[in-house]
């Protein structure tokens, strides 16, 4: 039973008068089987949240709601082992033996408009060195042009 303002509110099996949240119902339960220690109450082997009577226990082994939780463990169907994937290219490649030569960063900022910047150099260095850029800039764009 849904209650404003309170959440859904579910009966104690034990005694009717008790009205407990539906997310506290297992810890009330223990208490109030510890309570009733002559009731004829049982647990559902499918959910232990469930306490019924004893009279009605075959009825809801047969309806409970969590059955078919349990239902689908038992009759699992078996799983199959996935074929080993084959390898549709050669592994004979080693990239570590190219012919190739490795990239030299230096080589290619001098040989292409790449910007520059002056670090770590005194005022006369960085002046040297934005006027040798300027040089270098001018001399690849005739190049290219």
């Amino acid at each position: 039973m849904e209650v404003p303002n309170y959440g859904t509110v579910v009966v104690c099996p034990y005694n009717n008068a008790h009205q407990i949240l539906a997310e506290r119902l297992q810890k009330h339960l223990v208490k109030c089987r510890r309570q009733y220690p002559n009731a004829k109450i049982t647990a559902c082997p499918f959910n232990n949240a469930h306490h019924i009577p004893e009279q009605e226990l075959k009825l809801h082994t047969k309806t409970c709601p969590d059955r078919g939780q349990m239902e689908s463990f038992k009759y699992a169907i078996a799983t199959t082992t996935a074929p080993q994937p084959q390898a549709a290219q050669d592994d004979d490649e080693n990239w570590d033996d190219m012919d190739a030569p490795a990239y030299n960063p230096a080589k290619y900022c001098a040989n292409n408009l790449i910007i520059r910047k002056a670090t770590h150099k005194t005022a006369a260095e960085k002046r040297q060195f934005y006027e040798d850029e300027r040089v270098r800039h001018e001399m690849l764009k005739k190049g290219n042009a």
